[in-house]
């Protein structure tokens, strides 16, 4: 069984047997994983609160030949994100950040930037300030480093320029921005200040991220247009999407 040692974040965990937890994570090394973390109900002797849902550890671990299952052997807390935990918004939040990026990132296959990504969001939840806004530019992000990102530079079907008009048109199956030609009635329309915004976001580096500032109306745009083009390519909608939404957010 070949040892392994990588960063990551804990994405869910689950009760396994009587003893034992069953934990999902993601780390840029070796992608996302699944582990028995053997004992670990039992016992928090061994793990304590390192595999807390969200938790930034470091997992040591077993690769079992034949299974798409390793086993955990420990894990080196490094954040635990206390400020994100500390009501029960926050921690909705925290738990639609992994959900969302647990169904966007394939099994055992790393997604490039989505640890760095899954680090500034969470630490940027667990300050004052706009968090919706951070689940927006998370969301945009996310989906850009999947392979889903949205084409919003021409339009999706023709490649035109779209035209200086106030409302653009969105078509979610098509994945990305439809000029007057070719735009029908599905899809979402934004206006062009939220467009101009999601390309600001989307070329921005991590550590300015902190500077786009979003509207109202930019967030109410945002907020529908991705979701909905999440739901479109993972084909279903997360449960912690239902509970932010009995929540108001």
């Amino acid at each position: 069984m070949p040892p392994f040692v990588t960063e990551s974040v804990i994405l869910r965990v689950m009760d396994f047997q009587e003893r034992d937890l069953l934990v999902t994570f993601y780390g840029d090394q070796k992608g996302k994983l699944t582990g028995i973390a053997k004992g670990a109900k039992a016992s928090r002797r061994r793990f304590g609160a390192n595999l807390d849902l969200m938790a930034h550890v470091r997992i040591h671990g077993f690769e079992r030949p034949g299974s798409s299952l390793v086993r955990l052997e420990g894990a080196d807390l490094l954040e635990h994100f206390e400020s994100v935990r500390a009501d029960l918004t926050g921690f909705a939040r925290a738990c639609y950040v992994a959900e969302w990026a647990e169904a966007c990132a394939p099994e055992g296959e790393p997604v490039k930037g989505l640890l760095p990504l899954l680090l500034w969001t969470l630490r940027s939840l667990g300050k004052t300030g706009a968090r919706e806004a951070v689940l927006r530019l998370f969301e945009l992000r996310a989906l850009d480093l999947a392979g889903y990102g949205l084409k919003l530079d021409a339009c999706v079907s023709c490649g035109a320029l779209l035209e200086q008009e106030l409302s653009i048109r969105i078509g979610i199956s098509q994945g990305g921005a439809l000029c007057r030609n070719c735009q029908g009635a599905e899809g979402f329309s934004i206006s062009r200040g939220t467009l101009r915004l999601l390309q600001e976001a989307r070329s921005l580096p991590l550590e300015r991220l902190h500077r786009v500032a979003f509207s109202s109306l930019a967030l109410k745009e945002s907020k529908g247009l991705l979701r909905a083009f999440f739901v479109y390519h993972a084909g279903r909608t997360l449960r912690s999407t239902e509970f932010l939404e009995s929540m108001g957010k």
